[in-house]
């Protein structure tokens, strides 16, 4: 459901007339936590955009006229899943006769579901659609090269994420060009083999 309940007593030693809570959570990866605070009369909170994958930390104290007391810290981690969402901003950074770079950005952060692991390159050429070819990404790198291309040649690419449960969705596909051969250097190469 993506939410954890979050429920306390009075502490049994208040030192005073207990004036309310203050309660500290987040992920442990991401930074700055949040901070709320509750009267004395609350006694529960629902915590909501709990990612799977990840380990939370949540940091409950109360406070009487002086200020508040020691913290009562409680983690929670929640186990991964396959991803659910697809990466983001595939382009092409550069492209040669028989070769493209490509980057992309991981699956936005609610929808990693764990620790990405590897990624799935599947490209093919537009004209040869049954005939796709796959290239793992390990470790999870964000640019990759691909080479043995045909020159002037549209290309057709998409990626996905995989956490230790799999694979999750491929991410819309684009399309880029190879360069054509350099057809002057041919004719130079040719008339030195001759």
């Amino acid at each position: 459901m993506n939410t954890a309940l979050i429920q306390w007593h009075p502490p049994v030693d208040t030192f005073g007339p207990l004036q309310g809570y203050r309660l500290k959570f987040g992920r442990k990866d991401m930074e700055p936590l949040t901070t709320l605070e509750f009267s004395e009369k609350e006694d529960h909170f629902t915590a909501t955009d709990i990612h799977k994958g990840a380990s939370y930390v949540f940091r409950l104290s109360a406070r009487n006229k002086v200020g508040f007391g020691e913290e009562m810290v409680k983690e929670i981690s929640i186990p991964e899943e396959v991803p659910t969402g697809f990466p983001q901003n595939l382009h092409s950074e550069s492209a040669t006769s028989t070769s493209v770079q490509l980057s992309w950005q991981p699956p936005v952060l609610a929808e990693r579901n764990g620790i990405i692991t590897k990624y799935t390159l599947l490209y093919r050429d537009i004209n040869i659609p049954l005939l796709p070819m796959e290239q793992l990404i390990v470790p999870a790198d964000t640019t990759m090269t691909l080479t043995g291309l045909k020159p002037d040649t549209t290309y057709d690419v998409k990626v996905r994420a995989h956490t230790s449960k799999g694979p999750g969705p491929y991410s819309p596909s684009v399309q880029f060009r190879t360069l054509p051969v350099d057809q002057g250097r041919i004719c130079l190469l040719t008339a030195f083999l001759l």
